[in-house]
């Protein structure tokens, strides 16, 4: 941790970025152990990747995702706080800029992150330090949350957020569905991957069905006020998948199951290539689920 923060010791202290930034690579190297033994708090962008080798589940080349992912909005944070600093010492008056909340690092930019609906812009800055704009939502942002989610399962009745799903150790898969049977292919393609490193929750909204139906999710939510639809800027008819990696980003926006299947072929080998004997393929029966009005 030491070491980390000298290395960031080259931003102007004035706005205390340096050492926001080191912290967050340590925990990064520190909750690696934890996840391993699937104990810890949330991580940032290194950790989940060291336990996926470690574990034999990517290969090692997925570490080299992190320079890749970080240097870019260490890069505009140094120029960043430099000019800020620089006008400071010319005006006497510091300005605060709203980047430096850091809600809008993303990591569009990187490799392993895929977006299916997101226009291709070659060449273009990266802008990886901005401010948020919760009106826009790409693969590689933040993974919005979103309250006052029931859970539809037999016996389990308190409402929930879409942040509790979420665990440093896992991708969870959020299937946003018109009914069931749109998000049964999505749910299908899942299940050849072990369920210690991805999970899955379906979202519905409050027009779905409401006869029983089989799922093999690991959470069937109904978006009764429609927070979650509108947080990931969906309309309630539309099929759409966001996989949100262990660090909280969006690592992938696809249409269904083969863009799943794409954007884990970009994490995972051991299990995608079917390496891993039954009781690892995170395969199990369904069970009978009611969407209760």
């Amino acid at each position: 941790m030491v070491r980390t923060n000298v290395d960031h010791d080259t931003f102007s202290s004035d706005y205390e970025q340096g050492l926001n930034s080191g912290v967050q690579d340590a925990v990064s190297l520190v909750n690696a152990a934890c996840m391993m033994q699937l104990t810890g708090v949330y991580q940032f962008n290194l950790g989940w990747k060291l336990a996926l080798v470690e574990k034999g589940l990517a290969e090692k080349s997925l570490l080299g995702t992190y320079n890749a992912e970080r240097l870019p909005v260490i890069s505009e944070m140094i120029e960043l706080t430099t000019s800020m600093l620089d006008n400071s010492v010319k005006t006497g008056s510091p300005k605060w800029n709203n980047s430096l909340f850091m809600l809008g690092i993303h990591c569009r930019f990187s490799n392993i992150v895929l977006d299916e609906f997101a226009t291709s812009a070659e060449g273009a800055p990266i802008n990886a330090y901005r401010a948020l704009d919760e009106g826009h939502l790409e693969a590689g942002d933040r993974a919005p949350d979103a309250p006052k989610l029931c859970p539809v399962h037999p016996g389990k009745s308190d409402e929930t957020t879409l942040f509790s799903l979420y665990r440093p150790w896992y991708h969870t898969v959020l299937v946003f569905a018109p009914s069931p049977a749109d998000a049964t292919p999505i749910l299908a393609a899942l299940e050849q991957y072990d369920k210690s490193v991805v999970r899955s929750a379906v979202i519905l909204p409050s027009s779905a069905p409401t006869t029983p139906f089989a799922s093999t999710a690991d959470f069937v939510l109904l978006d009764r006020e429609g927070h979650a639809h509108s947080a990931y800027l969906l309309e309630t008819t539309q099929t759409k998948v966001f996989v949100i990696r262990p660090d909280g980003v969006i690592g992938a926006i696809v249409r269904g199951a083969e863009g799943v299947k794409k954007y884990f072929s970009k994490i995972l080998w051991g299990i995608d290539r079917g390496s891993c004997d039954n009781s690892k393929t995170g395969v199990r029966d369904g069970a009978d689920v009611e969407v209760e009005e």
